[in-house]
């Protein structure tokens, strides 16, 4: 093969995480600098697979347009330059402020250099009106369509190429990379019907598919058996194969999150039904169905749906964690116990949040100087793990300071909805969930004078300076296992949910007959042709349908993984999972890729590491934490901090190469 002097850079993976790391490879190259890099992905360049730009409009995110960049500003604890550039809902704005005029005060509020970004690359032709409606609709605290936030990667991807140095070629390849290998010092990229042979490579790719679980091996096997049985696999719900779920068929749904929300949406407006405005409806819609709509019968581990996003009428405020932040937490030797040392900082803030926003909105309520005292002092160390005994302790020192019991903060209620109860009858178990979700809706709209929703945001945030605590072993494998794993869950539950008109769908969709709570905890079986599904919770919750979809997607395991790059690396030793320190022994393994820290490079099954192959992103969320949420502007995210340091490392690896690129 005809080589040149050129060294080069292969990225795996043409999603936000590629795009960002090829525009941070031309911020940090040094001026002159003559490199190639490709750029591969097998759905869609300059957007990936998740946020491709062809999905149904119905699909939006769950983060706000205004809390999302992939551009780099003085808040970054970066060594390599800043770039600075629009955020997804300021590029909105200059897209529809050049196109068709308006929105002259908004744009008038963009920062220059944001501005100035903008107008270096043009959007694609005809954008603007394909989006027409939902760009004039778009407010900070908007919920953009997944196919909107495409747009803005792939406009993102034009910009990095375009500051490009002279010096650099991009090539980009549409096309899945099925193995690796080494020779003669390089890595050899398969793309099934071609190579590429790159000096350094990086894998984004998001997330990757597993090997089919026991569970459903048994699944596949009740299918084999009776065809006319439909399972609708885990994936991302603009991937999953919900068109055959056969129109007004009932079906099983597993997961409360936002797959659920996503595919509750596809299944509903999707089939042409409608919401309307109606006053007298809980949450103020009535759905107007198709007659096309499938009857979902849904269940999750706990049996009620994700809560939804506080309406602040603006970006969220920063939770204060006085408690959490107070640590010099760099000076704590690792691994630090998590449920000993941390837990019971989060449980103090959040208490604190809660008084302190109770006291501005409703002063007589509570002593406050009294009560903030009061969680300061509590004795949460000496109770153990478990997060209901620490919560009681706190309630119990508090409660002397807030006269009424019905402003006293229930927090094992809020975190933990139902755990431990029983209802009579299907009929009840709605009910319950209906209050429950009216109740959610009514404290998100209270916004910023909601001191429940006060509360929760604090735990909820508390997971991004508690990722950083614990990155790369800072927490001990029990501590992951308890409570560092509760905070996850608990806080994806309360501050990672829908929003809040998905909630007021919901309740419309309830009220329509569509979709029918089975219970929490539901165990899913099979047996004369049909799924059966029942809750221990609720008495008579048995249903049978044909088909059973689960919505949510798999966690990443890399000694499980089916996707054949990290196969065929793992088939050479490249690759190992990433070992969490142990109080019992000396590691105990995650699903997480073990890499080098400061670059992001693959540590080998024998200890070594790897001196040109990267891994960035969702697969060693498990490895260093906080891989999966989008970059917010002005917080120093994670994302973007990964992105600087592994493309200084990709420039240095293909600098280092003795060889030259093929052609």
């Amino acid at each position: 093969m005809p080589t040149t002097a050129r060294p080069v850079i292969a990225i795996v993976g043409g999603g936000p995480r590629g795009v960002s790391l090829l525009e941070r490879i031309g911020a940090n190259l040094p001026r002159g600098a003559a490199l190639d890099v490709h750029l591969i992905d097998d759905t869609q360049i300059g957007a990936g697979r998740i946020w491709r730009t062809d999905q149904p409009r119905e699909l939006c995110m769950n983060t706000l347009a205004d809390a999302v960049t992939l551009f780099t500003d003085d808040a970054a604890s970066i060594a390599g330059p800043i770039r600075p550039g629009p955020t997804l809902y300021e590029w909105c704005q200059l897209v529809r402020h050049g196109a068709h005029g308006g929105a002259d005060a908004v744009v008038s509020r963009i920062p220059e250099a944001h501005v100035a970004a903008f107008a270096r690359v043009p959007v694609r032709p005809g954008l603007a009106d394909e989006y027409s409606a939902e760009l004039r609709a778009q407010r900070p605290e908007s919920h953009p369509s997944r196919a909107l936030y495409g747009e803005y990667i792939a406009w993102c991807l034009a910009h990095a190429k375009a500051t490009l140095p002279a010096g650099v070629r991009v090539h980009e390849h549409l096309a899945r990379v099925v193995g690796a290998r080494r020779h003669d010092g390089r890595d050899i990229l398969d793309l099934g019907d071609r190579e590429i042979a790159a000096d350094a490579v990086v894998a984004a790719t998001g997330w990757l598919e597993r090997t089919v679980t026991a569970e459903e091996r048994r699944i596949l096997g009740a299918v084999d058996a009776h065809p006319s049985l439909i399972w609708v696999r885990p994936d991302s719900p603009a991937d999953q194969s919900l068109d055959r779920v056969p129109d007004r068929a009932e079906a099983i749904v597993r997961g409360l999150g936002m797959g659920f929300f996503d595919a509750m949406a596809l299944l509903s407006v999707g089939r042409g039904g409608r919401f309307a405005d109606d006053a007298g409806a809980p949450g103020g819609l009535r759905y107007e169905p198709s007659g096309r709509e499938p009857l979902l019968h849904v269940t999750s581990r706990r049996g009620v749906p994700f809560r939804a996003k506080t309406l602040y009428g603006s970006l969220p405020p920063r939770a204060p964690q006085h408690h959490l932040r107070a640590v010099d937490w760099t000076a704590v030797p690792r691994p630090i116990d998590f449920d000993g040392r941390v837990w019971p900082l989060i449980l103090r803030d959040a208490f604190a949040d809660y008084h302190t926003t109770l006291a501005r909105v409703k002063p007589e309520a509570v002593d406050l100087r009294a009560a903030l005292d009061a969680i300061r002092s509590a004795p949460l160390e000496a109770t153990g793990a478990a997060t209901r005994e620490r919560i009681a302790v706190l309630a119990d020192a508090v409660s002397p300071f807030v006269a009424d019991p019905d402003d006293r903060l229930d927090l094992a209620a809020a975190i933990l909805p139902g755990e431990g109860a029983t209802w009579a009858s299907p009929a009840e178990y709605a009910s319950w969930v209906e209050r429950f979700v009216l109740d959610d809706l009514a404290e998100a709209e209270r916004g910023l004078d909601s001191p429940l929703k006060a509360a929760l945001w604090s735990i909820a945030s508390a997971r991004g300076v508690v990722s950083r605590i614990g990155a790369f072993g800072g927490f001990d494998a029990e501590s992951r296992a308890a409570g560092f794993r509760a905070l996850m869950t608990v806080g994806g539950m309360v501050g990672s949910g829908p929003p809040a008109f998905r909630s007021r769908q919901l309740l419309a969709l309830m009220r329509a007959g569509i979709v029918r709570f089975i219970g929490p905890g539901a165990a899913v079986t099979s047996a004369d042709g049909a799924f059966h599904a029942s809750s221990p919770a609720v008495s008579g919750s048995g249903v049978s349908a044909p088909v059973l979809v689960d919505a949510w997607m798999h966690a990443h395991d890399v000694a499980e993984t089916a996707d054949p790059l990290v196969r065929s690396l793992a088939a050479d030793g490249r690759v190992r999972p990433f070992e969490a320190p142990s109080r019992a022994s000396g590691g105990v393994a995650t699903g997480g890729f073990d890499i080098e820290p400061a670059t992001g490079r693959l540590v080998h099954a024998d200890g070594t590491v790897d001196p040109s192959f990267h891994v960035a992103g969702i697969p060693i969320d498990e490895t260093m934490h906080d891989a999966i949420i989008s970059p917010m502007p002005r917080t120093d995210p994670t994302m973007l901090r990964e992105t600087d340091r592994v493309a200084r490392s990709l420039i240095a690896a293909a600098a280092a190469s003795d060889h030259g690129s093929t052609t």
